[in-house]
């Protein structure tokens, strides 16, 4: 999975009825990932005082967000939550995977380190 440069992200902001909306799209190395990802992402449900309504979408190796809420404030928070949940999930998929699958990812993986 790579955020930095292959997430396409699209946010709007309605000042009539002040409501904010972003889509968010994950690629992901391959279909099973995305379906194991999207498996566990979409089992909480929002609660229904929430004043953010998130849904999510499997398409092909995708797995593509749209937020819709009522101030720009809650939409970054639920997207900087959900971004976590993201994190946590890929992390526990690159530490229990198969050794030949991490070799083949960490091998198309950019990395960057702080020498200073």
């Amino acid at each position: 999975m790579s955020l930095h440069s292959d997430t396409g992200i699209d946010a709007r902001s309605e000042s009539n009825n002040k409501t904010a909306e972003a889509t968010i799209k994950i690629p992901f190395e391959s279909v099973q990932r995305a379906v194991i990802v999207y498996r566990v992402l979409s089992v909480d449900k929002e609660p229904s005082r929430n004043f953010v309504q998130k849904e999510l979408r499997l398409v092909g190796d995708e797995i593509e967000v749209h937020f819709k809420a009522t101030h720009v404030k809650n939409l970054r928070t639920a997207i900087t939550s959900f971004f976590g949940s993201l994190l946590l999930c890929t992390d526990t998929i690159k530490e229990f995977a198969p050794r030949s699958e991490t070799a083949n990812t960490n091998a198309r993986a950019h990395t960057c380190t702080n020498t200073a």
